[in-house]
């Protein structure tokens, strides 16, 4: 048991500081590339063969999704502008992300919050597959049940984005539509160094500024405090501060709206209790 806890902390030491490394050296954290970081620590415990036969589908099922989420903006242009805004004004009174810059965000003197808000998001895609990886090690089960409810909430919002393509707060006050707003990360990830260029698929893959809804920034870490909860019980409670952290930060950065959050939320939600009953069920029967 001891051992067990051993190489559990001794992993989430490896993660932490792999992904700092990462962040440190402007490496881009797409998922082939981080699997490279599990695949490494896969074959320190001697487990390449199982990794491979575990991962490679689930890695195919997210580069998947990221490669037809560039189609989107040509399937559809009739992209959403107004309504995300007009949203937000009537639920809180005014765009959070207006209020939130106009506090704290200093155009051509960036503080500590900018650099630490930009590292939350880039954790979007690190922290829940490095969830996935500690699973995978301690439960098999739950790390099946993690990968397919990932992957039907990315797929589920990939269908949202192809009927509902909308703008981020950046996009509307390129466009004129949201005044005072900024793109901060293109100003943060200016300051950090040149970045160490790793093969990637990524690069051959078409970005889609118009996915705001529902938001996998949303979803993806809300998807893991569910996870975690279940799981851990109150412990579980510790990953509120990582789901608090990048849903501040992406308001903060003009990345999202509070309202396209929230929708990632909901889609998390839905579809962990679709993938528990779907289990459960499957249980019954082998029975």
């Amino acid at each position: 048991m001891k051992y067990r806890i051993f190489i559990f902390a001794l992993f989430i030491t490896y993660l932490v500081g792999a992904t700092t490394l990462m962040i440190w050296q402007g490496i881009g954290i797409a998922p082939d590339r981080y699997a490279l970081v599990l695949l490494l620590g896969a074959l320190l415990i001697r487990k390449t063969r199982s990794f491979l036969l575990d991962w490679l589908p689930f890695l195919f099922i997210l580069i998947s999704y990221d490669f037809l989420r560039g189609f989107v903006p040509l399937i559809n242009k009739n992209v959403h502008f107004t309504e995300l805004i007009d949203a937000e004004k009537f639920i809180f009174g005014s765009i959070p992300t207006q209020t939130l810059q106009a506090l704290y965000f200093q155009s051509g003197s960036l503080q500590w919050w900018d650099f630490l808000a930009t590292i939350f998001y880039f954790l979007h895609f690190a922290l829940p597959l490095a969830f996935g990886y500690l699973l995978w090690m301690g439960n098999k089960e739950w790390f099946k049940k993690f990968v397919i409810a990932i992957s039907l909430v990315s797929y589920a919002a990939w269908a949202t984005f192809l009927v509902f393509p909308a703008a981020p707060p950046w996009m509307a006050a390129r466009d004129g539509l949201l005044p005072s707003v900024t793109k901060i990360l293109d100003q943060t990830l200016a300051s950090f160094p040149a970045a160490v260029e790793l093969p990637t698929l990524y690069h051959n893959m078409n970005p889609n500024p118009v996915a705001a809804m529902p938001s996998m920034h949303g979803a993806y870490p809300f998807l893991v405090l569910l996870f975690a909860i279940k799981l851990f019980r109150w412990k579980g409670l510790l990953f509120l501060s990582y789901v608090a952290g990048v849903w501040i930060s992406m308001v903060y950065l003009g990345e999202h709206y509070v309202i396209d959050l929230l929708a990632g939320a909901i889609y998390a939600l839905i579809f962990f209790f679709a993938t528990d009953i779907l289990f459960n069920k499957i249980n019954r029967a082998k029975i």
